[in-house]
């Protein structure tokens, strides 16, 4: 581990700073910073068994394999910006792992955080190493500086995560969000923001313990709550995320019966479509894929290929209407055709409201 943890504290100044990592007098360090990290990350064939049969785990890893092997191939190219643009997803990519498997760690901010960091490059570091009370006590004091008024919304995201997703202290979270909603730095519509996950988080914590023990129809309901708009409701991401992490916890230990399995990855990537702002944009589509490719043929499937296509239009569609890439196309045929066999293919539908999309 500490031959993977050097580099990455070594990077963290260049991907804090565009300007240091773009200066031609660092390229040599930085190219050599980048060629340790590729070479020290985690290896799939190392990693324990156990993770292997996680949905998402390996395609997470192999995900920040490939950023890191296009960063090192287009800096070596002389395509610097380009190469800082994607390192700059480093510690978001991390921390969406980190944030939702157990993985074992024991990382101390003197061992992997340098100290030269602004404190919105510190914050996101100590959330990428699993350091959740340091980390929440950084991006706090983001809320505090008017020079990051920009990024006050990226705090108060990584706030309501630890609480929801790591400490599952809802009382505490809201405790913690109504102060931050109060400082006079806070812009008005972030402060709203706040108050109104703090709402979600007191709900939370006055909520009995369930009659139904079942967790994938705790999760389910949490799901269908949460993604519940209306004129007069707005989305609860605070439900969401709770039930994506009850989810996610069921996955991890064993405890989804192969007859629940594909509901489960349906859910999960659902789910994800409607928090693009708390993870990697590519989580929904991960989730629904596999829910497609392991149980082909099946109702689920076909419920998840249909959501999958929804987020793909939404994510080609402009002011100048659906442009979707030729090999997008090619896959989402294949995507049919697994869920509901070969036939007739037209990738181009009409726009659905994502708040009736179906549960």
């Amino acid at each position: 581990m500490n031959s993977l943890l050097l580099p990455f504290k070594a990077i963290q100044p260049y991907i804090a700073s565009e300007e240091r990592f773009l200066d031609p007098k660092h390229n040599d360090t930085v190219y050599d910073i980048i060629q340790d990290l590729r070479k020290n990350f985690h290896k799939l064939e190392a990693i324990p068994t156990k993770y292997h049969a996680l949905p998402g785990f390996d395609e997470n890893v192999r995900s920040v394999a490939d950023l890191l092997d296009d960063s090192s191939r287009r800096f070596a190219e002389g395509k610097t910006s380009y190469a800082w643009w994607r390192l700059r997803k480093l510690p978001t990519d991390c921390f969406t792992c980190h944030a939702t498997y157990k993985v074992t760690s024991h990382y101390s901010n003197e061992a992997v955080i340098d100290p030269s960091l602004d404190i919105l490059s510190r914050a996101r570091f100590l959330l990428a190493t699993r350091q959740f009370a340091e980390a929440r006590k950084a991006f706090v004091s983001v809320l505090n500086e008017p020079d990051y008024r920009l990024y006050y919304n990226e705090a108060l995201r990584s706030l309501v995560l630890i609480a929801t997703r790591i400490d599952r202290n809802p009382a505490e979270g809201a405790a913690n969000l109504r102060t931050v909603a109060a400082y006079p730095s806070l812009p008005g519509e972030d402060s709203r923001e706040a108050l109104q996950w703090a709402a979600e988080l007191e709900s939370w914590s006055k909520e009995k313990p369930a009659k139904d023990p079942n967790p994938i129809r705790t999760a389910e309901q949490l799901i269908q709550r949460g993604s519940s708009v209306s004129p007069d409701t707005t989305q609860n991401d605070v439900a969401l995320l709770r039930g994506t992490a009850i989810l996610h916890q069921q996955l991890e230990d064993g405890k989804i019966s192969k007859e629940l399995r594909p509901r489960a990855l349906y859910l999960l990537g659902f789910a994800y479509t409607k928090l693009p702002l708390f993870f990697s944009e590519s989580w929904a589509e991960m989730y629904l894929e596999r829910c497609i490719t392991e149980f082909p043929g099946t109702a689920m499937a076909q419920r998840a290929y249909r959501v999958y296509r929804e987020q793909i239009i939404d994510d080609y569609t402009g002011t100048a209407g659906t442009d979707i890439p030729a090999e997008i196309k090619l896959h989402l045929e294949e995507l049919h055709q697994k869920a509901y066999g070969a036939g007739n293919f037209s990738p181009i539908v009409r726009r659905q409201n994502k708040s009736s999309t179906e549960l």
